[in-house]
C-alpha cells in the first residue's frame, strides 16, 4: 500500500493521543499523592464522607493548595479517595484541579471521578451515563450551592 507521498505504508495505526483525563491519571498515580499534605487542621486519616463520595474519605492537597488553602489558587489540586463503610474498599478517586480560565462560572475547577483502574467513572443511567470529568453538572451544582465563600470547595469552609 502506498501513501500519497509514494512511500510504502506499514499498515499500522498510530496510537491515539492521550486525553487530559488519561494524562491527569498518569500524573496522580505516579506522584505518590498519598504523601501530599492533608487538609490543614485535619488528620490524614479517614474522615466521614457522604454521597457521592463514599462513607469514608481521605483527602490530599498538592503544594499549591496546601500553601494557600483559604484561597486555593490556580494550580491547586485536591484528591479525595472514596471508601466504603468498612474503610477497606477503595471505591473511587475524585480530583479537583483549578486552572485559570477553564470554567470561570464554576471557580475554574476541573472535576474528574476515576474508577480504581484509572478509567473515568460515568454518571448513573438516570443522569444519562455521562463521563464524570470536566464540568459535571452534579459536581458544579453541589459545590456551587453548598460551599461557603463561592469558591466551590468545602475543605476550607471552616479554616
Amino acid at each position: 500500500m502506498r501513501t500519497q507521498s509514494g512511500s510504502r505504508s506499514t499498515g499500522s495505526i498510530s496510537p491515539q493521543p492521550k486525553s487530559f483525563d488519561q494524562k491527569l491519571w498518569d500524573y496522580i498515580s505516579g506522584s505518590k499523592y498519598t504523601n501530599w499534605a492533608p487538609v490543614p487542621g485535619k488528620s490524614a486519616d479517614f474522615a466521614e464522607g457522604g454521597s457521592p463520595h463514599g462513607a469514608f474519605v481521605k483527602m490530599y492537597l498538592n503544594r499549591t493548595a496546601a500553601g494557600n488553602p483559604r484561597e486555593l489558587p490556580n494550580g491547586s489540586m485536591v484528591i479525595k479517595e472514596n471508601y466504603g463503610p468498612n474503610k477497606q474498599q477503595l471505591m473511587a478517586i475524585t480530583v479537583m484541579y483549578r486552572t485559570k480560565g477553564y470554567n470561570p462560572e464554576a471557580g475554574d475547577w476541573y472535576w474528574v471521578k476515576y474508577n480504581t483502574d484509572g478509567t473515568v467513572a460515568k454518571a448513573p443511567p438516570e443522569m444519562n451515563s455521562l463521563p464524570l470529568s470536566g464540568k459535571p453538572m452534579g459536581c458544579i451544582k453541589c459545590h456551587g450551592e453548598g460551599a461557603v465563600g463561592g469558591d466551590f470547595a468545602f475543605l476550607n469552609d471552616d479554616i
